[in-house]
């Protein structure tokens, strides 16, 4: 059945072992290493620890499948079949952790397909990438996965809308926590990166001009 078929003629060649055992390990190196270019240079606002234990699995399991499909194309439909009964139920949010996980995905194929220059330069580039962009930064105090809490009355929807695009337009990666309104006071939690002091001036300087009484603002650096 196979030869009415044709498919003794797309057999792919097999890995050897050893092969697979360099891939393997080169897979696991360059995702370390890749994790921690995330964990020291990313502006991602989400736990950055979290996301970045992740990148040694996931650049395995990408390697897996390769090698998989690579060995056999009739696996390779099987798992095509498999993979598209799968739902992601988590959330990417922001689009650096997509970026990244780019990488790792790059990493993993070129290893399974046994061209391991390409993943040491991608590495190096990356790595030369974010020391460029962090030494750029290197003379501003800013801050990375924390919260800022600003309390005031009568804070309308507009100006906590204009109070957001101000941060952006400095730089400060912005994600709202929450939103609390009681009577005539309101709450705000704003979950930051990239935040300094010159941003905290700014917002002083927007309550202020707006005229809001009774402020309060509150800032809260938290550890990873």
């Amino acid at each position: 059945m196979s030869d009415l078929l044709g498919l003794s003629d797309l057999q792919l060649s097999t890995t050897s072992l050893s092969e697979f055992i360099i891939g393997f390990v080169l897979t696991i190196i360059f995702s370390l290493l890749i994790r921690n270019i995330y964990i020291n240079h990313s502006n991602s606002v989400s736990n950055k620890t979290i996301v970045a234990n992740i990148f040694p699995l996931f650049s395995v399991a990408i390697f897996l499948i390769v090698i998989t499909i690579k060995s056999s194309i009739v696996l390779s439909l099987g798992l095509v079949g498999a993979l598209s009964i799968i739902r992601f139920r988590t959330a990417i949010k922001e689009a650096e952790q997509i970026v990244y996980f780019l990488i790792l995905t790059a990493i993993a194929i070129a290893s399974a397909a046994g061209s391991y220059l390409f993943p040491i330069l991608l590495v190096i580039f990356v790595f030369i990438y974010n020391f460029y962009r962090t030494k750029q930064k290197s003379g501003e105090i800013s801050s990375s996965n924390d919260h800022l809490v600003i309390t005031a009355d009568n804070i309308d929807n507009k100006k906590i809308e204009e109070l957001i695009n101000l941060l952006i337009e400095q730089g400060v990666n912005v994600e709202i926590q929450s939103i609390n309104k009681k009577e005539n006071n309101t709450s705000i939690v704003l979950k930051m990166s990239d935040f300094n002091i010159n941003s905290l001036t700014k917002v002083e300087d927007f309550l202020n001009k707006h005229g809001l009484k009774n402020q309060e603002i509150q800032f809260f650096s938290s550890s990873e």
